[in-house]
């Protein structure tokens, strides 16, 4: 006999994954974070966050590859971007996912945070000045 639920129990619950690479892009610290930001991942992504504003003039935070975003996902970005002014730091949300877009928009947070989007063909790091080419500049 097979059994079949409409929800899932608690112990089929997916494992929540979250990596962290730290660059250095020229005149910025690049944070890009994939997976889920989750209650169990959150506390990961702000020790990153206080390890990178030790130092950095500037922090991005690319959330391309963030494809799921809950209460506690939220509250990690607004305690980073409240470290960063604590250190005068500037903090930037960098191409938010569309999952994370919205619900940064459902929490009228959009005007909260600084915001940036590159255009599809860019790396995070290919948007600093340094790695312009020199007509560019």
């Amino acid at each position: 006999m097979t059994e079949f639920s409409l929800w899932p129990s608690r112990h089929s619950r997916r494992q929540d994954r979250l990596d962290t690479e730290i660059s250095e892009c020229g005149t910025f610290t690049m944070v890009t974070v994939r997976g889920r930001l989750t209650l169990d991942t959150s506390p990961a992504l702000l020790d990153a966050f206080r390890h990178v504003l030790r130092q950095a003039p500037k922090m991005k935070v690319n959330l391309r590859e963030v494809d799921f975003l809950d209460s506690s996902g939220i509250s990690v970005l607004i305690q980073g971007l409240k470290l960063a002014q604590e250190k005068s730091v500037d903090y930037v949300l960098l191409d938010p996912s569309p999952k994370v877009r919205a619900v940064i928009e459902l929490s009228q947070l959009q005007t909260f945070f600084e915001i940036e989007t590159s255009s599809n063909t860019e790396t995070p790091c290919d948007l600093s000045p340094g790695n312009l080419p020199s007509d560019v500049v």
